[in-house]
Formats: C-alpha cells, sequence, structure tokens
C-alpha cells in the first residue's frame, strides 16, 4: 500500500505539521508527498517521505478563467496527480473543498470516479468562507457545468472524509454523507521537548531577555499566526487591560497577501497608540522554548478547525485562556479537560455587541477610547467580570489531568493507527 499525501503547500502553519505528524506516524510506509509549494524540503525528506513539488496544486488565483484555460488546467493536474498513484495508492488530500484551488477539487473528484481511493481530510470548509464557495462555484458550476455539492461530496465508496471534531463529523452527515466514509481524526498532540529547552524559569529570563521585556510581569503568548479570524484586536484590548501585570507576545505574522494588509494596519496602531506587544516573536526566538517560558498562552481566536491551541502548552506546563469555542472544546472538555479562564463573549460600555463582531475600525476606536481614558478599564472588568479571573495561578493537579488527557486520548501512535486502519479498509 502506497500512501500519498497532498496539499496546496508546506508553508508553516497547523496543516503542515499534521502532515509531518503524518509521516511520522505512519513510519514504515511507503509515503509520498505531493504540494504546491514547501518552503523546508528537509522536514519531509529527513522523515523518510519522497517529496514531488507540482506547482499547480497551490492556490489558484482568484480571476476570471476561459473554458479552455480552465480545461488545459484541469488536463495538467489530472495527469500530473495520476503519474504519482498507483494501483494499491491512497491519495490523502488536506483542505481539499476549502476552496483555495477549485481545479484541483475536480481533478481529483474525476480521478476518484475513475476508481482512485481518496481520503479528504477537511481542516476547514469553503461553507464557512462565502468567498471560496463564490470560487468553486465559478469555476465547477459556470465553467465545467457541475453542481458543486456533488464535487465535494461525491457518494462514492471509494471516496472518504477525515474530520477533527464531532461538529464537522456531524456537518458532513447533515450534507449526506454515509457515517462509514467519515473518520473522526482528532490531531495528534505532541510537543517535543530538546535537551536545549531549559526549565520554566530560565526559559522565560532567557525570552524576557531575548525580547526586551520586563521578567517580573506574567509573560503571556499567543501562538498563532495572525490571520483574521485570530481576532487580533481582541488580543491587543487585552494587552491594554493587562498591561499592569503582564507582557503580551504573538508569535508569526500573515503570510497571505490579504491579510498583511489588515496585519499592517494594527502593527501601525498600536505603534501610535504606544501599545507594547512583542509581534512576531516566534521568529526571534525558540517557539519550543517560547511556549515552556510562558506563565499562560492565550487565544482570541472565533474559529478553529481543531483547536490544538487549547491542548497544546499544557504539555509543557502552561496553562491556556481565552476565548472558548464551544463547537471546538466540547470535545475536549468529554475528555475530562479543565480550562479553569476561558470566557465567551467581552462586553464592551454603551456598545450592545461583543467584541470579537466588531469591525477593525469600531475595535480602534474602543482599544483608543481605553488608551485616552474616555473608556474606563474599570467598567470593562465590571461588565466582564471573568476577566478578574483571567490569570490567575492554575492548581498544578489541573495541569497534570490535563497532560495525562493528552497523552492517552491525542497520541501520534493512536492517531497512525486510526490512518492505518481506514486505509487498509479502502484498499480491502
Amino acid at each position: 500500500m502506497q500512501i500519498v499525501i497532498a496539499h496546496s503547500h508546506l508553508n508553516p502553519g497547523g496543516v503542515t505539521r499534521i502532515i509531518e505528524s503524518q509521516i511520522d506516524s505512519l513510519s514504515g510506509n511507503d509515503i509520498k508527498v505531493l504540494v504546491g509549494a514547501c518552503s523546508d524540503e528537509e522536514s519531509i525528506t529527513s522523515r523518510g517521505a519522497e517529496l514531488h513539488i507540482i506547482e499547480d496544486l497551490n492556490y489558484l488565483e482568484r480571476r476570471k478563467y476561459s473554458d479552455k484555460q480552465a480545461m488545459e488546467l484541469l488536463h495538467k493536474i489530472h495527469r500530473e496527480l495520476r503519474e504519482h498513484l498507483g494501483k494499491d495508492s491512497v491519495l490523502h488530500f488536506h483542505n481539499l473543498n476549502l476552496g483555495k484551488n477549485p481545479i484541483v477539487t475536480y481533478a481529483v473528484y474525476l480521478l476518484a470516479k475513475e476508481g482512485v481511493r481518496v481520503f479528504n481530510h477537511a481542516h476547514d470548509f469553503a461553507e464557512d468562507r462565502p468567498t471560496n464557495l463564490q470560487f468553486l462555484k465559478e469555476i465547477l458550476t459556470d465553467i465545467f457545468l457541475q453542481d458543486v455539492n456533488e464535487v465535494l461530496y461525491p457518494n462514492l465508496p471509494n471516496y472518504q472524509f477525515g474530520v477533527l471534531n464531532s461538529h464537522d463529523y456531524e456537518r458532513l452527515v447533515s450534507y449526506g454523507v454515509n457515517t462509514d466514509r467519515v473518520e473522526w481524526l482528532p490531531n495528534p498532540v505532541a510537543v517535543k521537548v530538546s535537551d536545549e529547552v531549559p526549565d520554566k524559569e530560565n526559559a522565560k529570563t532567557d525570552i524576557c531577555t531575548s525580547l526586551q521585556l520586563n521578567p517580573e510581569k506574567l509573560l503571556v503568548t499567543y501562538p498563532v499566526r495572525v490571520i483574521q479570524r485570530k481576532n487580533i484586536g481582541e488580543f491587543i484590548l487585552l494587552s491594554l487591560l493587562f498591561a499592569h501585570k503582564a507582557n503580551f507576545v504573538v508569535t508569526q505574522p500573515p503570510q497571505n497577501p490579504v491579510e498583511i494588509e489588515m496585519y499592517n494596519q494594527w502593527l501601525a496602531f498600536c505603534e501610535k497608540e504606544s501599545i507594547s506587544i512583542a509581534f512576531e516573536a516566534g521568529t526571534k526566538v525558540d517557539f519550543e522554548k517560547l511556549l515552556c517560558g510562558s506563565d499562560f498562552c492565550i487565544t482570541t481566536s472565533y474559529k478553529e478547525g481543531f483547536g490544538m491551541v487549547y491542548l497544546e502548552p499544557w504539555l509543557l506546563d502552561t496553562p491556556v485562556v481565552g476565548r472558548d469555542i464551544d463547537f471546538i472544546t466540547k470535545d475536549f472538555r468529554k475528555d475530562g479537560f479543565e480550562f479553569p479562564t476561558l470566557y465567551y463573549k467581552i462586553n464592551i460600555p454603551g456598545v450592545k455587541i461583543d467584541f470579537k463582531d466588531l469591525n477593525m475600525k469600531m475595535q480602534m476606536e474602543i482599544i483608543s477610547g481605553i488608551n485616552s481614558g474616555k473608556i474606563e478599564k474599570q467598567k470593562i472588568f465590571e461588565q466582564n467580570p471573568i476577566l478578574n479571573t483571567l490569570f490567575r495561578t492554575v492548581a498544578t493537579h489541573i495541569t497534570e489531568k490535563n497532560k495525562s488527557i493528552i497523552r492517552n486520548n491525542y497520541s501520534l501512535k493512536g492517531y497512525g493507527i486510526k490512518l492505518q486502519e481506514r486505509y487498509k479498509k479502502m484498499v480491502g
């Protein structure tokens, strides 16, 4: 059995880390990786997988395509994928239905119609991103005259799905996909603590020195690439509310040009308002050491596929606080996980709407108002009592319990076993 893992790119981020984990968990198998771009080829080849760059798999430029252009590209992609697939191959494609390259989505659908075994690993869905869904319709319906739902969710026994959480499992079933064709596949959670990482206190000292932060304050890290749904405005709001007691750090800038403009506006805003945040810390210090040295990790995101941020830091004895995404955390809580301080919304005096639902301009106006004193900080805490508990010390027994659940329920070994069993069912 040959496993062919495919994705649009291998830029640093969540999907790339999962692909690396998959290769590790399937050690000993014949594995090929097909991607449109890869910033670190050794991260794949050193794991024993064969890497092939097929540029046509990368994101498709959003523009008008003639029928001829689209058809030529379709045939090219179909041929490029087909030549890497053998008789006993399983094509494990990540985020195929996200709508970043509808021609790739259609090519894989046609391969499945020809009998290729496809495992569609859905991290995110175009249905949650209107512009992506529109792009799918422009290509699949307007050019290829196909029904979008048929291409995304074909009723074929050799076309199966992997999902990250119970919410997405139920979503696929509601779309008409048979339960026997869906694998609930929570991401593996593993932090490899290298010998170079010092203990928590020394790690914090090193990080604060490198980033020129006050070591007397708490170190609060948002381990994220800044994109719209990560709700960076709320992170900046909290950094202002707790400026007296904590250093706030965020790890990575965006790479998508659409997101970079938003990011630069927030950078300029923080500079103008003299709000002190260590941006892009992940490019300046070791990520593992940063998580280890942090007193807390925080998340203000309002949309996640799996929610690795809720789990991973605990393995380094770093509690997680911030915004709760109920359809993500409910799976973790069913396993017995405890989250001492997660909140569902942030109320703002005089604005009858959750802070996350405000546009960037309004978020900036509110933060600026608090910074100038026009909006009293104390009023924010009065309307959101949970914020008073946000950075309280977390009991050791909670940390140890959460670590134990991660090791038992989200291990790399268990993940690999699940994958192997699904592949074997597909190959027969």
